[in-house]
């Protein structure tokens, strides 16, 4: 992808990891060659653009017209490279804070992230340890039996679902126990409880769509979503919040599903819950959540009402690790991979992991079958699936391409994304806070979401800040001020800002078939990722944070003398985050929720799906994944994603049974 120009590569490297005792310049770690390979792994696109900057960079033509001066990067000295980086970072023009960012993110990521037999030798730098290998015996209740095809092969279903996460699983145990045959084809791979990787770097490698480096078109917003048999629900942080009332006012205005008083909706997700044993039972506290808890007490908010103990789909967690977001290895969470599909298999479902799915067969406006694409270890096989009925469940990133590679292009497929966008703070403690240690998400602060019509303000939510992840999140002004801020992580804690969003993005295909992402951010929901850092702020203050950082480029930063926070330091950081705003690649935004790319509504100009998720025009084709939603649900969205794949497997069910009777066995 670099072309000829790797040794700019290793110039930028090294000029963002200078090197430090304990901290090797990125390049004496092979931190360049691993960008080089990760950038080889994006879509053509985003190679094409990367390759453009690097040439762009060291082009003394280049230079002389934007800068004033003939030297490309790689001509400077050390000082003059940083020089030139942090005037990328703060530029006025998009175009160079997008690729300073882009750059940034791939070396810090990669640099705090990789691994050599299983450890990173920074590691011990900033007192963070991978998980602890699972004791014996332990990890096995919810080792799925799945299908692993070993030449061609040619299937009969009378369903075929595409995507076995929380839409897919759902749909496949509906239709089994109807009596159906069903196949499950999932594009990731598949691995019991105790193969779950124990480090960040492959956890991203092998259970996140794109190894976790999928963006927005214009790299403002990093978006994460789950890849392998459970999708999203192997890998989230198993927070397990209905929709709220005013979510489901627009999903009935929209649909005439769902409403507010809609016993069936209502059924669906009491299910769930029961399905995936919700409760508050192991909603253990860890530093990081009770930071959060300590500030709302201090502030005098109220529990019930201004904040929250989360509940989980946890059993038999005890706290032990952390590592929830790269799969659960002591088999303590409830996904759908142990229920759902756990059941759909022992009644005959049949599901096919690291299978793609490249093209749904319509002939006439009627569905005839998938045809799909094994890959294993060194072989490929094709897999074609003959069903009248197929559903996709693929994820909101991945349904719209798989419509457009099906030629299913009017004019809703893919319009409507959602995505919860997300952004963070940094709040220094005295005492060690460790955020990979513990349940991630134990407590929310909500007080804030009705403050704008239809629940549109910020809710706060610990998170989790492994070292990869912190690394790219955490500005950068220059080596030795960076390296500082991560040698306190330990000591910070990190809470998110996340936002029901007023406006919508789209989800298109490119040549290759990969999703690409337009999304820009709503006026309303700029104003309200301000007001959540805000809120943020006095909450950590209130428990005694004495450091409070922003992700912006450059930095709101106060504090840091060792003593607890003032009123005048929160003022302080609140007019700076007011005066900063939020501005696409100059603070760090996030989405761990992509969905409504693939809408239920009435009509098919602004939708994809009807009411009951058939897809428009096509007889036969059903939508039952994330991107179904109308609109965001204002809370972690699986539950209302298995809530509205129940409603959709029911009515898929009782379409069947007015065609034929299900067949039995």
């Amino acid at each position: 992808m670099v072309g000829s120009a790797p040794s700019t590569l290793t110039a930028l490297a090294d000029a963002l990891i200078a090197g430090a005792p304990g901290f090797p310049p990125a390049s004496a770690r092979g931190t360049d060659r691993d960008v080089a390979e990760l950038i080889a792994g994006l879509p053509r696109a985003q190679q094409a653009e990367l390759a453009r900057l690097l040439r762009a960079i060291d082009s003394p033509l280049v230079n002389l017209l934007l800068g004033g001066t003939l030297r490309g990067f790689s001509a400077r000295d050390a000082a003059g490279r940083a020089a030139y980086l942090r005037a990328m970072s703060i530029s006025r023009l998009a175009l160079k804070r997008r690729g300073f960012q882009a750059i940034k993110r791939l070396v810090t990521w990669s640099y705090f992230s990789s691994v050599t037999d299983g450890t990173n030798p920074l590691w011990p730098e900033i007192h963070y340890a991978p998980r602890p290998p699972v004791p014996a015996g332990g990890g096995t209740s919810s080792a799925l039996t799945v299908v692993r095809p070993d030449r061609d092969t040619e299937l009969e279903a009378d369903v075929c679902v595409i995507g076995s996460g929380a839409g897919g699983s759902v749909v496949a145990d509906r239709a089994s126990a109807a009596g159906h045959r069903v196949v499950v084809l999932e594009a990731g791979g598949f691995l019991p409880p105790r193969e779950f990787p124990s480090t960040e770097r492959d956890g991203f490698d092998r259970l996140y769509v794109g190894r976790g480096l999928v963006a927005t078109r214009d790299a403002a917003i990093a978006v994460l979503a789950g890849a392998g048999v459970g999708g999203g629900t192997s890998i989230n942080w198993m927070t397990c919040l209905p929709p709220r009332v005013e979510a489901r006012a627009e999903w009935h205005a929209a649909t005439g599903v769902a409403g507010p008083a809609d016993a069936e909706f209502d059924r669906a997700l009491a299910d769930a819950a029961q399905q995936l044993t919700v409760s508050t039972a192991e909603s253990h506290g860890s530093t990081a959540n009770d930071v959060l808890r300590r500030g709302a007490v201090a502030l005098g908010y109220r529990e019930g009402t201004d904040w929250e103990t989360l509940p989980r789909n946890a059993v038999g967690c005890a706290a032990r690790c952390g590592f929830c977001g790269f799969g659960c290895a002591y088999d303590a969470r409830r996904s759908t991979v142990g229920t759902y599909l756990a059941t759909a298999v022992g009644r005959g479902a049949r599901v096919y992991p690291s299978t793609r799915a490249d093209r749904i067969e319509i002939v006439g406006g009627r569905v005839r079958g998938v045809r799909a694409t094994y890959r294993g270890p060194g072989v490929s096989f094709a897999v074609s699936v003959r069903s009248p009925t197929v559903v996709l469940a693929a994820g909101a990133l991945q349904t719209p391409p798989l419509l457009a590679r099906s030629d299913v292009r009017h004019p809703g497929v893919g319009r409507g994304l959602r995505l919860d966008p997300t952004t963070a703070l940094a709040a220094e403690f005295p005492d060690p806070v460790r955020t990979w240690e513990g349940p991630p998400q134990t407590c929310a602060v909500r007080r804030w979401q009705a403050a704008d019509p239809g629940a549109h303000g910020p809710w706060i939510e610990s998170a989790p800040a492994h070292p990869g992840l912190s690394a790219l999140a955490v500005p950068w002004a220059g080596w030795d001020d960076y390296l500082r801020r991560m040698r306190r992580l330990e000591f910070v804690a990190t809470p998110i800002v996340l936002v029901r969003d007023a406006g919508e993005g789209r989800v298109s295909a490119d040549a290759d078939g990969r999703p690409v992402i337009d999304y820009r951010l709503a006026a309303a929901d700029r104003a309200n990722l301000v007001r959540g850092l805000e809120e943020t702020a006095r909450l950590m203050a209130a428990a005694g944070a004495t450091r409070l950082l922003s992700l912006h480029t450059p930095a709101v930063e106060v504090g840091g003398e060792g003593r607890a926070l003032g009123s005048a330091d929160v003022d302080r950081f609140v007019a700076g985050v007011r005066s900063q705003g939020i501005r696409e690649n100059s603070v760090a935004l996030f989405s761990a929720h992509p969905m409504g790319s693939a809408r239920a509504g009435r009509d098919p100009r602004t939708s994809t799906a009807d009411p009951s998720g058939r897809v428009h025009g096509v007889d036969g084709l059903w939508v039952a994944d994330g991107g179904l939603l109308p609109s965001a649900p204002g809370a972690n969205p699986m539950m209302s994603i298995l809530a509205w794949a129940g409603v959709v497997g029911d009515r898929l069910v009782a379409d069947l049974a007015g065609r034929a009777p299900p067949r039995a066995g």
